[in-house]
């Protein structure tokens, strides 16, 4: 009887053993709750203008283009993060032990047909806090200012010509009040062209 005791107990230690070495993984699915974005730019492909034409497009011939009131602005992109129960037998509730904070990530655009990359891949920093069992929303940049200034963008403007590429967004993170680092992915469609479109044009579309 002493014999079979132990061999249970040694069983129950090698259990939990096996336990903690499985939740001690760098991997979403690991642990509590997963997190992870349900919806970028409201799911909607991004337009990205490569110049915004200000108030007129043309001066007063109507023919030249008017390009003093002409500015160049930085993208940046809606992204709606989740953090759910990962199993329904453990509920992490409201507490801010299952909180989790985005902290950084990486942007890579892939184009589509033969076209050219129109951003050169770049990191950024964050700090969207993902409460226990909800969701938020944050944005982060997608177009820094430089881009649009050199080539492929710059190419663009005043062109009919369009960029139609897939970013591709990492983001990194870790569960409050611990140091374990979580990554997951995202991706949306993004064309890039120059509308001409004046600035009362750009809030009626809003």
């Amino acid at each position: 009887m002493f014999g079979t005791r132990k061999a249970v107990v040694l069983s129950f230690a090698l259990l939990t053993l096996a336990v903690i070495l499985s939740c001690s993984e760098d991997t979403n699915y690991d642990q509590r709750t997963v997190v992870y974005v349900g919806g970028v730019n409201q799911d909607r492909p991004y337009l990205a203008d490569v110049l915004s034409q200000g108030d007129s497009i043309y001066n007063a011939d109507l023919v030249t283009y008017k390009l003093i009131d002409d500015v160049v602005r930085e993208d940046f992109i809606e992204i709606e993060f989740f953090n759910k129960p990962y199993s329904s037998v453990i509920e992490p509730g409201t507490g801010n032990l299952g909180d989790f904070l985005v902290t950084s990530y990486d942007v890579n655009f892939i184009p589509y047909g033969n076209a050219s990359v129109p951003v050169p891949s770049f990191s950024g920093t964050t700090s969207i806090l993902v409460p226990a069992s909800g969701s938020a929303i944050g944005a982060i940049l997608l177009v820094p200012f430089a881009a649009k200034n050199v080539s492929p963008l710059i190419g663009l403007r005043y062109s009919p010509d369009e960029i139609m590429a897939q970013a591709h967004f990492v983001f990194r993170g870790h569960y409050i009040q611990t140091d374990t680092e979580v990554e997951f992915e995202a991706n949306v469609s993004v064309n890039f062209a120059d509308p001409l479109l004046t600035t009362a044009d750009e809030n009626k579309l809003q």
